[in-house]
């Protein structure tokens, strides 16, 4: 990458920045934490050389192979990467049931044992073909069902 297009990347990163910065210390969320990320003396505002620094390690992170340019590939796989971590978050959110941040392997049998009570249509204690929905409506059912289970308390409702 060339010194002008270096410089560039960092003029629009202050610009971004310094332009959210009084919105990202008010209203803190993705803007405030990024904003924090980028402050690195912690003063409450940024200097071009802390929006230099944070772009040039965004760059690195991004150039995989150290070759001092990013690649159409290294692009694609940091994007990638982003989704994946977000979409893992996501998933460990709704199956962490504590709130503690992990997912224990009781709270992946107490998943599985609400999930079985919800297919369990009869309450015998066993699934039949007959009680499984069929489609997308097999994963999201419960919400659509005459049942569901009371996250809170662990207990199934009647509706």
């Amino acid at each position: 990458m060339n010194k002008l297009t270096i410089a560039s990347i960092a003029i629009a990163s202050v610009a971004a920045l310094t332009a959210s910065a009084s919105v990202a210390q008010d209203k803190g969320g993705k803007r405030g934490q990024r904003f924090a990320l980028a402050d690195l003396n912690n003063d409450g505002k940024l200097s071009l050389e802390e929006v230099v620094a944070r772009a040039s390690t965004r760059f690195s992170k991004s150039d995989a192979n150290g070759d001092g340019e990013i690649s159409l590939e290294e692009m694609a796989d940091r994007i990638q990467r982003q989704r994946d971590e977000r979409r893992a978050a996501r998933m460990l959110k709704r199956m962490d049931f504590n709130g503690d941040g992990k997912v224990t392997k009781d709270e992946i049998e107490g998943r599985a044992k609400k999930r079985f009570a919800l297919m369990d249509r009869n309450d015998d204690g066993f699934v039949e073909k007959s009680e499984m929905r069929s489609g997308r409506k097999a994963h999201r059912g419960h919400r659509k069902g005459k049942r569901r289970f009371n996250r809170n308390d662990d207990t199934l409702e009647e509706l």
